[in-house]
């Protein structure tokens, strides 16, 4: 559902230098975070003047969005933030489960050792974030994103990593209707890729593609039982 014209998101104003970049990050962040709803129509004037940017700056940004899947622009009715539909959801999960089950079979063939720091890191932060949370909260989404993203790292490829960060912010909205989940589960799941990692476990592979499916299942249902008339979960 389209936001009204009146709503400002609670958008910051623009600093003056590099202002495309300011824009396209706050607008990016803003639709990510959830601030600017899936649907939302972005205008590009109003936008300006909650910016405080001109009309261009904000027209290069939403061109940027549209690139990165984050919006999309309908013929003669403007630029709409992504309502994420289930179609959606599995298009996003095959693109991530084709990275990285790719990135876990390089990581079977590297022979030398594995910088295991950032993702050792991101497991501790998503232990924190998790504990006694019934479902998955931004605080556990962001560890949760920078395990993943942490986990294609290890391959050092700049592409993959340019390819999986719009994959991570379209995953950041789809998380938010992840169910109701056990915690401890939530940070097992994990912690079984971290240690296959850690040991080269010849079923890495496998592990990371039924990880990448579980969750996907889980917000697929979760997505379907909400669009089911009388609100029902289904499960």
């Amino acid at each position: 559902m389209s936001s009204p014209v009146g709503d400002t998101w609670g958008l910051p104003a623009l600093e003056h230098s590099s202002a495309m970049e300011q824009a396209h990050r706050v607008l990016r962040d803003a639709i990510v975070d959830g601030s600017i709803s899936q649907g939302a129509h972005l205008r590009e004037i109003h936008l300006a003047q909650t910016l405080g940017t001109s009309r261009g700056t904000v027209r290069e940004a939403i061109r940027q969005l549209v690139q990165e899947g984050l919006a999309e622009y309908k013929l003669h009715r403007g630029t709409f933030v992504l309502a994420l539909s289930p179609s959606d959801r599995l298009d996003v999960y095959v693109a991530r489960e084709a990275i990285e089950v790719g990135v876990a079979m390089r990581i079977l063939r590297h022979d030398g050792p594995l910088e295991l720091d950032g993702l050792e890191e991101a497991m501790t932060e998503l232990r924190a974030a998790a504990k006694g949370q019934p479902r998955p909260t931004d605080d556990v989404i962001a560890a949760d994103l920078r395990f993943h993203q942490e986990l294609v790292r290890l391959v050092r490829s700049p592409r993959l990593d340019r390819a999986y960060e719009t994959l991570a912010a379209e995953t950041r909205m789809l998380l938010r209707h992840h169910p109701e989940y056990p915690w401890r589960t939530y940070v097992r799941d994990h912690e079984k890729l971290l240690d296959a990692v850690s040991q080269r476990d010849p079923d890495l592979p496998d592990l990371v593609a039924a990880h990448l499916v579980l969750s996907a299942d889980l917000i697929g249902a979760e997505m379907a039982g909400a669009a089911e008339p009388d609100g029902r979960s289904g499960r």
